[in-house]
Formats: C-alpha cells, structure tokens, sequence
C-alpha cells in the first residue's frame, strides 16, 4: 500500500501502550495529538484490493450452552458518535494489508464523516473494543488519527499480516473449539466457571521473561496461552473472559496494580452476583490455586488497586500529555460483596464449632483427599460461629488440635494414603477465612 496519507498517519501513530512494568499487560503511552497530520480534500480513497481479508471460519459454540457476546466496552461509551467508531472498527480490523509499514500491517482504515472525536475518545472506544473482543489478538498498542471540523480519521495497525493470521486463527480456533466440546451437559454458572479457569490455568505457564509486547506481543493474548503455553496475566484474563462468554457467562477484564506492578484480572457475573477472579496469580502455588477465585473487592483490595474509571481521570491524564505516560483506566468497576460463590465458601468443608471433635463433614472430605493422595487440604473457618485464629489454634496448635483427631479418624478408615500426622504445616489465609493444611503420606 502505498498512500502517502497513511505513510505519515505511520510516522506520526501515537502509542496506545507498551512496555509495562510488569510485563502483565500492556500499558498506555501518551502522544501528541497536534503532532498528527490533518486529512485533506485531496485524500486518495483506498482500493479494495489494498487490504486482504482475513478468512479463517469459526462458529465458536458449545453444544449445550449457549454464548453470549461481550458488550461492557460498547455498553458504557459515552455518545453516538463514539458508538459508531466502535462499529467502524469492528468492520475493518479483519481487512489488513498484505504490505509492511514500519514492521506493522495497517487495517483498512476508518473514515468518520460528520464525527469529530478527541484522541481521549478514541483511546476510549479503541479500549472498549478490545476489552470487548479478547478474540482479535493481532492489533498493536499503536493508532494514527486525524481529527477535523466534521471528519476523523482513525487508523489501526496489525502485528502481522493476513496470510499469517489466517494460520494463527485457525489453530486457536482448534484449541478453543476443544475445550468447549469437552464441556458436559448440566453444569451451573458455577461449575462452568470453575472449568473454564482450570482449563486456562492447565494450558499455559506465566512468561516471567516477556516484559512487553515487543519480546513476545503473543503472550498478551489468548493465543499465547492456548497455542504457545505460555502467557502473561492479559492473556490469562483474555481467554479466560473468552471461556465463560462462550458458556454464556458475563464477564469482562479490569486493570489495575498488583503487588505494586501493572496487572489485569476478570469480574465476573455468578448467580446474579458480581465477583472477581485473578487466574493468573491463581497459576502459582498448589495451595493458593483458588484464593483469588471469586473474591469480594474488600479481599481483592488487600493486594490490588484497581485502575480509576475513564471518567476520572482529565484527556490530558488519558493522553499523557505532560508527563508522556497515558493513564490506565477502567470502564466498569463493580461492586462485589456476594461470598456465595467463593470457591472455599462453596468446594471447602465448614469449621462451626470449637469442640466438634468428630466432624464428619471435615473427616469425609479429608477421607477423600488422602484416598486421591492430594497434598493440601483446605477448611473453611466459618466467621458467622468462629473467630478466625482462635479456631485455627483449635484446629492445630494451642486447643485440642481437633485437626488431628480427624487424621486418625481417616486412618481407620484405610484410605489409599495414610496421611502421615507428624508431617503436617498450616498457611494461614485469614483474609479468606480459610487454612489450609499441607499434608503428608
């Protein structure tokens, strides 16, 4: 493609987001936007043999539940005009170029007649479209626009170009379309939830050398955690939104701080209730695998910090203007208060009394941990009947050690594993109400 207005629209791009301190999403950048060309009268009109269209098939259903589409991004804009961009986006992001500018593909691009929208708004609706559609992996961070009394100009680019992409599609869509033919029939919210996050998890390693898009743009998305096995905490979120859409389970990705670095998780809607989910940081240790499933904003507010709404912040703060580092921003925050669906609350056996030396509930569940021969046990310590540290000394240390009544308990019933009592250690969750117990055999 060789028009010389989107050449210059190339050279003068603003940044969407790059590096991140993290390397768990991509952060945003500012640009300048009086550093981008205005289009003229004159501005050539683009052939339709310019761009290739991307070709790849993909129904994406499960034969029993049925999906639904990821609308938060689109639901929340702001105006019409905004709206339209975002259908504008939708209709030229599979049309990409098959020629290089600069190392990226442009997209088709997207002329608004009788629309004049800030660089704020486009990074905006620009944000809305991809938290709406974690299936088109290949857009870069990078947009050219151009902005006058009744026209903008937007122009998107691709990592790739079409014929490659093609190839790429076809193999996520293979990887996708197994997972949701090994979903039986008869699961609640809950189970298809809890399916969808193992799945994700079991797929993929964390890529703890990719620090941005430009050591492996891949593993930002979810094709990196399907097809590649390896991914960062946006790539974990992505696919994992992308799951429970299919399952017909609404949900949408937030960003924010973790453990003081850039991070993204899900909020996701169970049973009528909002709840959030860091499946990422979930793929680390074989006793926290469920600790951030299904959290309250109070427990996930002890070590995160969610990222401010859109409309918080000034367009300078969104364009990075001044200090040259775009603000990130959310745009939906919800309240989560529900522990119904908590997965300790809903999987975990119930401690409620400090002198329930025989507790079938425990015994049974602990039976069958050791007949499976798994190396952690969890109970969840009841705030309704108990406080926290005094029955988790009931359980373990200073009290009655009940824990171990209920070992010998198991033992008598000839597990495929006798659990080993000497050999126990606690982690303490508190802000869970939850111990849980590292058994040995």
């Amino acid at each position: 493609m060789k028009k010389s207005f989107l050449s210059v629209l190339l050279a003068c791009c603003i940044i969407l987001g790059t590096v991140s301190l993290s390397g768990c999403f991509s952060e945003w950048q500012g640009g300048q936007q009086n550093s981008v060309p205005q289009p003229t009268a004159t501005q050539p009109d683009e052939e339709e043999d310019d761009y290739t269209e991307l070709t790849a098939d993909f129904e994406g259903k499960s034969e029993y539940y049925e999906p639904i589409d990821i609308t938060v991004g689109y639901d929340n804009l702001e105006s019409e005009d905004q709206r339209t961009c975002y259908n504008e986006i939708d209709n030229c992001v599979n049309s990409i170029s098959d020629e290089e500018e600069k190392g990226v593909y442009p997209c088709k691009l997207i002329k608004l007649d009788g629309v004049v929208l800030t660089e704020a708004e486009l990074r905006l609706v620009i944000s809305a479209y991809k938290l709406d559609h974690p299936l088109v992996f290949w857009l870069t961070e990078s947009f050219g626009y151009s902005n006058t009394t009744g026209l903008t100009a937007l122009q998107l680019y691709s990592y790739e170009k079409p014929q490659t992409l093609d190839e790429k599609q076809k193999k996520l869509y293979g990887k996708i379309n197994k997972f949701l033919d090994s979903v039986d029939n008869g699961l609640d919210e809950f189970d298809r939830e809890l399916l969808s996050h193992d799945r994700v998890i079991k797929s993929c390693e964390y890529a703890d050398s990719v620090k941005s898009t430009t050591d492996d743009y891949l593993a930002f998305t979810m094709y990196g955690v399907l097809v590649n096995g390896s991914a960062v905490c946006e790539g974990y979120a992505k696919c994992f939104e992308y799951f429970l859409a299919r399952l017909g389970i609404e949900s949408f990705t937030l960003t924010g701080m973790g453990s003081k670095e850039l991070h993204m998780w899900n909020a996701v809607k169970v049973d009528g209730n909002w709840y959030y989910v860091d499946p990422s940081w979930d793929d680390s240790k074989d006793y926290s695998k469920y600790d951030y499933f299904n959290i309250t904003t109070e427990q996930l507010l002890n070590d995160h910090t969610l990222s401010k709404l859109f409309d918080e912040y000034s367009s300078d703060e969104i364009n990075g203007e001044g200090s040259g580092k775009a603000a990130n921003f959310n745009i939906l925050t919800p309240q989560c208060d529900s522990i119904e669906n908590n997965y300790y609350v809903k999987k975990c056996p119930h401690f409620t009394d400090l002198y329930s030396y025989n507790d079938e509930d425990i015994v049974n569940a602990l039976y069958q941990t050791a007949n499976k021969g798994e190396g952690y046990f969890h109970i969840y310590i009841d705030p309704m009947y108990l406080e926290y540290n005094t029955a988790v000394d009931q359980l373990f240390s200073t009290g009655d050690q009940l824990f171990f009544s209920y070992i010998d308990s198991v033992n008598e019933m000839s597990p495929a594993y006798i659990i080993d009592r000497s050999n126990v250690y606690i982690v303490k969750k508190e802000s869970l109400n939850v111990v849980t117990a590292k058994i040995n055999y």
